[in-house]
């Protein structure tokens, strides 16, 4: 179909009456009145909107409001219908509700040669014409002004639509430290962002500042020490900026007051409209996001005696909030969040163990519905940071590994990457043609500790390092090799090293499966780890000389954080299978039947170096666990290490060393089990990296290996003529 070769033409008989044919393939298709004109206004000016006043202005201008709305939403249909287009998922006319409609189909506009056209005038004695004859002459004559106007029409055309200008990415900061949560003005000229300031360490505090586009400098808002600051947004006329502050880790209990706070964007007294229930890791990387009707604000909580987060939305003329969404108590939560253009939806990320979803619900309450199918529907992305709507209202923008962009009605399941603008983008936020986003960078080091005694620890020097993560580091039974997982090829793959961090050698080749978590067998010549080539977690075994990974589970659950039995006969693992939580299960090395272990939860899990017990943490509950493996029921052991730090232990001859304080600075301590006292025994020099098997012991007990994540930072970037 070619759209854009549309002969029409003016009839003095009607205010706006087209006279024109569509064809397909040179078929001609029915489409007259009002309709065919509707087409042809939209294109006159295809990519751009023409707004529902114009049309009313154009083809309805005598006509009242109900009937204006009846034929421009019939004459829509009617022109869609025609087209062979659909509402939800348009290919040639796009609604933008409340604004108009815009033509998104491609237009071509082929070269016209006018043709010379004689034209008969009537003769002077029109009483002797037939009267057939003076119709066909009039017809004649109008047919010359269609084929004349259709000739012109196609180069005013071409004057008239300038091309669209590609999207150009800029730097918007490059101050030394994190800055985060962009927050475009609603001029589009000036944003708001949280900053840590220059020379700060990763997770101590942060501020909120504003500044023009274009300069360098900011505009610091808020000053208070010992807080964090976080997810700024403006008050729809641009006086105020609300957002987010909570304790930061050296705060003292009690000094902070947390909640939702709003500071005039020139600066000026701030004040706490609103207090929260949140705990610092899950929330600094949120929003409180404000409606474009200037008559609400969202953000997310958690529910008073639950552990999950939830969607709540706040009434500014009241103060008063109320929590819309109800996600399960299994569920991490609600966390990210981002209202619509014309302020009526809310779409939030819904965190889970099997992933992260984007779900929609009305602002003001009512049923949510689900737009992805987690995480292997979403092109094999391993989470998401942050959403925004497109300025239309017709996609959600999700930032992670890259753009991604999804239709905002759920009509197109699957998430489609935004090329062109880098490999992780956090925080998106779009105003108009802009879109601003932060590009984080983390460096994540393994260390040796040497250790004389349990507790008598020697200086930690790095062992594995790059300007990539790496992480989950163990030492071979032997002592001579180490084997870790790296970053640095641009996936998370698995490599083994000398045990000096010398001669680092790449056994995985499995790039988008996110490996993680390798364990050696007892004898050294195999190493066992998890990965998702298919998008669903499962284990794996690999030669430690290299070579073809053995898939050894195939359940349709996830399976991951392997370990090796004391004896090497047993493979210890986690798996969500039967549509459960993350439980303890417990398999033949080789492969075959696997038996549950734990009833009550389970993550990560080793056996005591006597054999008497099976130590675990779990995912989503401080503390570690013991059960015993004749059989019994299981017991808590210590109240450490935290959610999420799951690996940050191991076992010793005589105790457990753990991690206590994840951040600023982690303390690595020794519990000792017959006197039960602890010991510290270092302290890192930087935060403890979430997620990974982060500490493991040598054999023989004289040295330990641990990760810390030693740089954390992040810029903004922006993009011009986003669309």
């Amino acid at each position: 179909m070619n759209p854009g070769n549309l002969p029409w033409a003016k009839s003095p008989q009607s205010r706006t009456a087209v006279v024109g044919e569509l064809r397909k393939n040179g078929v001609k298709i029915r489409l007259q009145g009002q309709p065919l004109e509707v087409l042809a206004l939209l294109l006159e000016r295809p990519g751009q909107v023409v707004t529902r006043e114009e049309l009313q202005q154009k083809l309805w201008a005598g006509d009242t409001f109900v009937d204006f709305e009846h034929g421009l939403n019939k004459a829509i249909s009617r022109v869609r219908e025609a087209l062979g287009d659909e509402a939800d998922n348009p290919r040639f006319v796009e609604t933008l509700p409340r604004r108009g409609y815009r033509f998104i189909g491609t237009v071509e506009i082929p070269t016209v040669t006018p043709s010379t056209t004689t034209v008969i005038a009537p003769t002077s004695e029109p009483s002797q014409q037939h009267p057939k004859r003076r119709v066909r002459l009039w017809m004649f004559v109008l047919a010359s002004l269609v084929i004349a106007v259709a000739a012109i029409l196609p180069f005013v055309r071409r004057q008239a639509v300038p091309a669209p200008k590609q999207p150009r990415l800029v730097p918007l900061t490059t101050y030394t430290g994190r800055e985060y949560e962009p927050a475009l003005a609603p001029d589009g000229n000036r944003v708001a962002f949280a900053w840590s300031g220059p020379d700060v360490s990763i997770g101590r505090t942060a501020s909120i500042y504003i500044k023009q586009i274009g300069e360098e400098q900011a505009l610091r808002l808020t000053s208070v020490p010992g807080v964090i600051d976080f997810g700024p947004d403006w008050s729809p006329d641009g006086a105020y900026i609300v957002f987010g502050r909570s304790p930061a880790p050296t705060s003292a209990p009690g000094t902070v007051e947390q909640g939702i706070y709003m500071v005039p964007a020139m600066g000026g007294a701030e004040r706490r409209v609103h207090g929260t229930n949140w705990t610092l890791g899950p929330i600094v990387d949120s929003r409180v996001v404000w409606a474009t009707d200037g008559r609400t604000i969202a953000f997310s909580d958690r529910p008073v005696g639950q552990s999950y987060y939830a969607v709540f939305v706040l009434d500014v003329a009241t103060l008063s909030a109320r929590q819309i969404t109800f996600p399960p108590e299994s569920s991490y939560g609600d966390i990210q969040v981002a209202f619509s253009p014309d302020a009526r939806t809310l779409a939030f990320l819904r965190h889970s163990k099997d992933g992260t979803d984007v779900y929609v619900i009305p602002a003001a309450a009512g049923s949510e519905r689900r737009l992805t199918l987690d995480n292997r529907d979403l092109a094999g992305q391993s989470g998401f940071a942050g959403l925004t709507y497109t300025s239309d209202g017709h996609d959600i923008i999700l930032g992670g590994d890259g753009l991604w962009r999804i239709h905002a009605t759920g009509k197109a399941k699957r998430a489609e990457p935004v090329r062109g603008l880098g490999l992780t983008a956090f925080n998106p936020y779009i105003r108009g043609n802009r879109l601003a986003y932060a590009v984080p960078t983390w460096d994540s080091n393994v260390y040796l500790l040497p250790l004389k005694g349990e507790t008598d620890a020697g200086e930690p020097t790095k062992l594995i390092a790059s300007t990539f993560p790496d992480q989950d580091a163990q030492l071979s039974p032997d002592g001579r090799h180490v084997v870790f997982v790296s970053g640095r090829t641009g996936a998370a793959e698995i490599w083994r090293a000398n045990s000096d961090g010398s001669n680092p050698m790449q056994l995985t080749f499995l790039p988008d499966s996110n490996c993680s978590m390798p364990r050696w067998s007892a004898s050294g010549r195999e190493i066992v780890f998890n990965a998702g080539p298919q998008g669903n977690s499962d284990l794996f075994v690999i030669s430690a000389e290299g070579g073809p990974p053995r898939q050894i589970t195939t359940d349709s659950g996830n399976e991951a954080a392997p370990n090796y039995s004391r004896d090497g006969r047993w493979l210890y693992f986690t798996s969500d299978r039967g549509g459960g939580s993350w439980n303890i299960w417990k398999m033949p090395a080789q492969g075959g039947p696997a038996s549950q272990v734990t009833r009550n939860s389970g993550f990560f899990a080793s056996e005591s170096p006597d054999g008497q017990y099976l130590y675990y943490a779990k995912y989503d509950a401080p503390g570690l666990w013991r059960l015993p493996l004749s059989g019994g029921s299981e017991e808590k052991v210590i109240d450490f290490p935290a959610p999420g730090f799951f690996g940050y232990w191991t076992l010793g001859a005589n105790g457990i060393y753990y991690v206590d304080e994840a951040a600023p600075r982690a303390r690595i301590r020794f519990r000792n089990f017959r006197t039960r006292r602890d010991s510290v025994v270092k302290l890192m020099s930087n935060p403890a990296w979430i997620g990974s098997s982060g500490m493991s012991l040598s054999s023989d007990g004289t040295a330990m290996v641990f990760g810390q994540l030693d740089q954390f930072t992040s810029d903004l970037m922006l993009v011009e003529d986003f669309r």
